[in-house]
């Protein structure tokens, strides 16, 4: 399979969703349990940081869900996503005031240094690689502009026997991971330079009731100080970059 093939599946995929679902996890393609973690995960951190309203694109939207919370902010939100179908129902499900539009993350309808940040959560699995995405997204960032860029991880040790099980059993990747390293290293040669990575676990759903403990205080201070075990355990990270 070509990289071209793996992100068209992809879109072909996320339009399907789009056009066939009404809640916001399934059009992004996660469980609602999953979905409800990650924005708790994200929530914890984005707190814990201060920023003036200004205007805030949200790349690979879905249907709205953190496009919401930047509106609700005080922030000039956008919410850009290539699923149409995603996009049209962000919008009827949002309030005023809040700019929609189906768009490529590759092909930005931005003029340069135009955002003073950037959501793009849900994005990287689905692209052959995350360079030309990161280029595009710092071409609009203003100097001084933050990105907030999800990935899933592949130091994950869950992750990691899964794909093994996997290419054992011939079967085609289903998703593309990345390593904390590898994505701050195309960070930085898109003219990015690293704020923080915060590392999000996500336990199966089969075994939901034990998320709460590793969302834990203590469990954050481990996974903090101690970088190795974060990776090892967490199904995916944020990754936060500033334009130079």
């Amino acid at each position: 399979m070509t990289d071209s093939d793996f992100e068209q599946r992809w879109r072909r995929r996320f339009l399907e969703r789009g056009a066939q679902w009404d809640d916001d996890a399934s059009i992004a393609g996660w469980t609602p349990t999953g979905l409800n973690s990650r924005v708790r995960q994200f929530r914890y951190w984005w707190k814990r940081t201060s920023r003036p309203p200004g205007r805030w694109l949200d790349i690979g939207c879905g249907a709205g869900t953190y496009t919401r919370m930047l509106h609700a902010e005080g922030h000039q939100a956008v919410g850009l996503d290539y699923s149409a179908p995603s996009v049209r129902k962000a919008h009827d499900r949002s309030p005023l005031g809040i700019d929609w539009m189906a768009a490529d993350i590759h092909h930005l309808p931005f003029p340069d240094a135009c955002a003073d940040g950037i959501l793009c959560f849900g994005v990287m699995q689905a692209l052959a690689g995350p360079e030309a995405a990161l280029v595009e997204m710092a071409r609009v960032l203003s100097p001084g502009g933050e990105l907030w860029v999800d990935a899933l991880n592949a130091d994950c040790l869950p992750t990691r026997i899964q794909e093994v099980r996997r290419r054992r059993a011939g079967r085609a990747p289903h998703l593309r991971y990345d390593t904390r390293s590898g994505l701050l290293s195309a960070a930085r040669n898109a003219g990015l330079e690293p704020v923080a990575c915060h590392w999000m676990p996500l336990v199966p759903g089969r075994v939901a009731r034990l998320q709460p403990a590793f969302e834990s205080a203590p469990v954050r201070g481990l996974l903090r100080v101690l970088p190795p075990v974060g990776s090892a355990l967490s199904h995916s990270f944020i990754l936060r970059v500033r334009r130079v």
